[in-house]
């Protein structure tokens, strides 16, 4: 969250979300295969990460007009200060 809503490096987000996303549906189909009850209970949360992965997949895609936000985590200029280390 740090890195895509302080840091602004909204391409690092998108693999993030891509593997949440992954990962709800697997853990669905998995426990669909057990107990069908438990894995439909989990499609409401596939539901929202597949809204959520579109709104950051599009967030960065309209904001990387000029190609310049890679895919991949990177050091940028910013440095980030959490409220509980102020000096």
């Amino acid at each position: 969250n740090t890195v895509n809503n302080v840091e602004r490096r909204l391409g690092a987000a998108v693999p993030g979300v891509l593997c949440v996303w992954a990962t709800a549906l697997f853990a669905a189909w998995t426990y669909y295969q057990v107990v069908s009850l438990a894995g439909q209970l989990l499609l409401p949360t596939c539901l929202w990460i597949t809204v959520a992965a579109a709104l950051i997949t599009d967030t960065w895609r309209v904001n990387n007009a000029a190609g310049e936000e890679p895919l991949y985590p990177y050091k940028g200029a910013v440095t980030t200060q959490f409220w509980f280390m102020a000096k």
